[in-house]
């Protein structure tokens, strides 16, 4: 007699059609980088690649979150301390006032730049055109940004919030990593001595790597040992493109900090539902959730064990 009710499949249903999200930002990249190879300066679809992303979580994300491009306001700064613009914003939608809007010459409301206050911002996500050694240095350097709003958390009764939430989180999304960055491991060295450091920060995505034949997404991750370990490949013989690993960091007694890039079909969804719990506080070691769970060799294996039940 077999047990009422369902139980987790693998592949999960739908998991093929999630990775739609995934292709349309890619696609509309790729249009825009053929359109920026006759600009003078190819910094277009950068640009593109952001809009895309906001658009994708819009529709993802459950409704009380807003995303926007735009500032991060807090009572705690003065006017004469800089502003600086983030390319990805996600926000209480449900509560959160508008300081003000910026439009810009697009008029879409993709272009539009909001300033939210610091208490109601959830997430930040830099996006970068490709993954390398420079545009991750600039991603981190301009996280970096928000250290003096990172630097304390507001106790719940506190009625003038300074700093961002408890839960808020940031990361780093690229739109690819080509070969030619694919045999150095400066880019994961950088995203543990920079990026760790910063509260909330819990790695990035690469949405493609270049000559991977299935919809494969990197995920960049933190691994942590109570001892210090060697990298165990070096990525000239194995490039980042199969699997990356750096160097581990010692950041307190007992405590080394590496950084790992895994590539997988299932890990666009992965980091999207990660981001989702991060901004929850319901982030663990467990996967964060099973939709999206599944690939082309998974299905193959499923396949092969119901034909060996006929």
């Amino acid at each position: 007699m077999t047990e009422p009710g369902l139980k987790i499949q693998v592949p999960t249903q739908g998991w093929r059609q999630l990775l739609t999200g995934r292709k349309a930002i890619l696609d509309a990249y790729d249009r825009a980088r053929e359109q920026a190879r006759a600009h003078e300066v190819e910094t277009f679809h950068g640009r593109v690649v952001e809009a895309a992303l906001r658009e994708w979580l819009t529709g993802f994300l459950p409704k009380r979150y807003g995303v926007t491009s735009g500032y991060i306001v807090s009572p705690g700064l003065s006017a004469n301390d800089k502003l600086p613009h983030f390319d990805v914003i996600i926000y209480d939608h449900l509560e959160s006032p508008v300081l003000w809007i910026e439009d810009t010459p697009d008029a879409s409301v993709q272009g539009r730049s909001l300033a939210i206050p610091v208490e109601y911002v959830q997430a930040v996500l830099e996006v970068k055109s490709h993954f390398s050694a420079t545009t991750i240095r600039e991603a981190l350097g301009h996280l970096a940004d928000l250290a003096p709003l990172l630097s304390a958390v507001d106790a719940p009764s506190e009625r003038y919030k300074l700093h961002l939430p408890s839960t808020f989180c940031s990361a780093v999304v690229c739109a690819e990593l080509r070969l030619a960055d694919a045999r150095s491991n400066r880019a994961l060295d950088a995203i543990v001595t920079e990026g760790f450091p910063l509260r909330g920060f819990f790695g990035g995505a690469i949405l493609r790597g270049e000559g991977h034949t299935q919809t494969s997404t990197g995920v960049i991750e933190f691994t942590q040992s109570s001892t210090p370990i060697d990298a165990p490949l070096d990525p000239k013989t194995t490039p980042l493109l199969e699997f990356g690993m750096s160097e581990m960091v010692q950041f307190a007694d007992q405590l080394h900090i590496g950084t790992l890039l895994n590539w997988g079909e299932p890990n666009f969804a992965k980091f999207a539902f990660d981001l989702i719990a991060m901004m929850r506080g319901t982030r663990d070691q467990r996967l964060s959730s099973f939709y999206g769970f599944g690939s082309a060799y998974l299905e193959l294996v499923r396949a092969a064990g119901k034909g060996g039940d006929e």
